[in-house]
């Protein structure tokens, strides 16, 4: 796997206007703008939560790496938190999936990336035990098995167990979602029963999923284990990695959390939230350049 170093802050409660909950930063979305919609506000729109359920706002820059502006109109939906935006070839428009604290991910569209209509439920924790199905991550890719087009990985604490697993929904056309009743990935020891944060990172013809482990306060070390192409589920015995570090005496001090990876050249980003007190949205990069194959270009961040 690539060798990401920590860039810096990128995103930071006190320097906006929409901050709910003391600042507190949970989740940036990132998607390129430039291309999808007339005269955007940047080539890319970073959307943002707080880890409650007070809203989603925008930053837009036109730059990957920031400086970020905040837009004006924040937040652009209410009642909700960590936002999952992609723009859609067959429906024209952006969807977006959302965790409106009630025990299920909702999903949202729109034409412009700003003005959003409510669409429903895409799953729900009832569905396969869980107390809640958050941290939700969309992408496509075709499962032969069930004839599906799309995927979304997402986090469900097991009521019975009180284990947090990483969990596969699957999707032909990102409308209607079917849940698998067993777990896609299990915490190992040391992760103290909780992972989170699930990422479908292709990387060199293999499939990883990238997660973060619970050693620190409410997050901690970002780790992955490889699955197969058709991502069967692996449990416990798929051995673990770690992809980077916390950094001592450093914004993220001991936790990332909720890492999302986009590709602009060269350059492989990966914006997560971390610190404890105040969250924060940081970055760090990975040189990848002659590492990644010709077909695997745009893969990542689409």
């Amino acid at each position: 796997m690539p060798k990401f170093t920590f860039k810096g802050i990128a995103l930071e409660g006190k320097n906006l206007k929409f901050s709910p909950q003391h600042g507190e930063l949970e989740r940036a979305c990132l998607i390129k703008m430039e291309g999808r919609i007339k005269n955007p506000l940047g080539k890319y729109y970073m959307y943002y939560s707080a880890h409650k359920a007070f809203g989603i706002g925008i930053a837009y820059s036109d730059s990957i790496e920031g400086p970020w502006t905040e837009y004006k109109g924040n937040p652009v939906i209410t009642d909700v938190a960590i936002p999952d935006i992609h723009w859609i070839e067959e429906t024209g428009k952006f969807h977006l999936w959302g965790y409106p604290s009630r025990g299920r991910t909702e999903m949202w569209t729109s034409a412009d990336g700003i003005h959003f209509e409510n669409r429903g439920v895409s799953i729900a924790g009832a569905n396969v035990g869980t107390r809640n199905s958050t941290y939700t991550r969309v992408f496509e890719y075709p499962l032969e098995r069930y004839g599906s087009k799309y995927i979304m990985l997402y986090s469900g604490i097991n009521v019975e167990r009180g284990i947090r697993y990483v969990w596969l929904a699957y999707s032909k056309d990102c409308m209607k979602w079917t849940q698998e009743k067993t777990p896609l990935v299990e915490p190992v020891e040391g992760e103290n029963n909780d992972i989170y944060g699930p990422y479908l990172l292709q990387w060199q013809g293999r499939n990883f999923i990238v997660y973060q482990d619970h050693s620190g306060f409410h997050g901690g070390i970002v780790k992955y284990v490889e699955l197969d192409k058709q991502l069967n589920p692996v449990g416990k015995n798929g051995k673990r990695y770690t992809l980077i570090d916390p950094v001592p005496n450093s914004p993220i001090d001991n936790r990332y959390r909720e890492c999302g990876f986009y590709r602009e050249g060269d350059t492989l980003y990966m914006y997560s939230s971390g610190s404890e007190k105040p969250r924060v949205i940081v970055c760090a990069t990975a040189q990848v350049k002659d590492e990644v194959q010709e077909e695997e270009k745009g893969k990542v961040g689409k």
